[in-house]
């Protein structure tokens, strides 16, 4: 879609943005070929259990955040929702190629396909529903008197 001065008003974000992600995202590919290549094969981290403590942390924080806002109806629950997901999946990929023998690695699979995807298609579930429950009301909102001020929702008598 090109982009037209009419369309200003109605973008999520400026028109430049969405170019420049992709070419970040085209930027990665070399750096991710040498590092493919140079890296070592087995783990060298000196703080391996902060770095996964502090992960876990991260996204318990996540799964309390998604559960709160659920809870009090907030729309922000779509955003955190969606970032659980993308954590959740990078717990399942990390835990997966990070272990160590048969049985580590049996572990991490099971987690992985019961626990960890599953929840995060819930997740990504949630956050499409709350988009389309938000979409499918503004129009009765907006007729209705509502506007957003400051992202906001202002009503009629304000």
């Amino acid at each position: 879609m090109r982009w037209r001065p009419d369309d200003a008003d109605t973008r999520l974000a400026p028109w430049w943005l969405s170019p420049l992600f992709f070419l970040f995202a085209l930027l990665l590919v070399p750096w991710i070929v040498w590092l493919v290549a140079t890296l070592p094969s087995h783990p060298v981290a000196a703080h391996w259990q902060l770095a996964w403590g502090g992960f876990d942390i991260g996204l318990a924080l996540l799964l309390a955040g998604t559960s709160a806002a659920m809870w009090k109806r907030s729309p922000f629950a779509e955003i955190l929702a969606a970032m659980t997901a993308g954590v959740l999946v990078c717990d399942a990929w990390f835990d997966t190629v990070t272990s160590r023998g048969t049985g580590t690695l049996a572990v991490a699979v099971a987690e992985a396909v019961l626990v960890e995807l599953p929840l995060a298609g819930l997740c990504i579930w949630i956050a499409i529903n709350i988009e389309r429950v938000l979409a499918d009301a503004r129009p009765f909102l907006t007729r209705a008197g509502f506007r957003i001020e400051r992202r906001r929702l202002v009503p009629p008598d304000k």
